[in-house]
């Protein structure tokens, strides 16, 4: 018999990155196995846990989602419509100020989320961020790894 860990019952607290909710929003009916680790993953955080965004974060998504190189994928107006939907579910937060903890410094936008939210989890296939590992509480993970952790 399986035990179930204490945690995987509670609801719990995720940033999930750009590149994780442009793959789930650019998704269709037939999900590549390689893309199932993210459809779990988001699904699984709008399920089970609350996503946070700060202000930034969601231009950026909002940007890299609606261009129109990912027309081919999905129509703009069902990847406005998730957009809308994302935002709506998600909680906003103000991030905190952070010096430099990425060697991208565009991922810290992301850590100072997580921060500020106290995270559990920051989900992301950005190696830059993987680098991190963890910040503050928060454990940086591949959806994979996301996946196992929460049971």
């Amino acid at each position: 018999m399986t035990s179930t860990p204490p945690h995987a019952a509670q609801p719990f607290r995720a940033v999930l990155d750009t590149n994780i909710l442009v793959g789930y929003a650019l998704l269709g009916a037939e999900v590549p196995r390689r893309s199932l680790a993210i459809l779990r993953s988001v699904e699984a955080v709008r399920a089970r846990g609350t996503a946070f965004i700060s202000d930034a974060t969601l231009a950026e998504l909002r940007e890299v989602l609606m261009r129109p190189d990912f027309d081919r994928y999905r129509p703009a107006g069902e990847r406005a419509a998730f957009l809308a939907a994302f935002a709506a579910e998600a909680r906003r937060v103000e991030p905190v100020p952070v010096e430099r903890l990425c060697r991208d410094p565009d991922d810290d936008m992301f850590l100072a989320v997580a921060l500020a939210a106290d995270a559990d989890w920051l989900v992301t296939v950005d190696r830059q961020l993987l680098s991190v590992r963890r910040v503050g509480r928060t454990r940086i993970l591949r959806p994979e790894r996301f996946l196992d952790a929460i049971g």
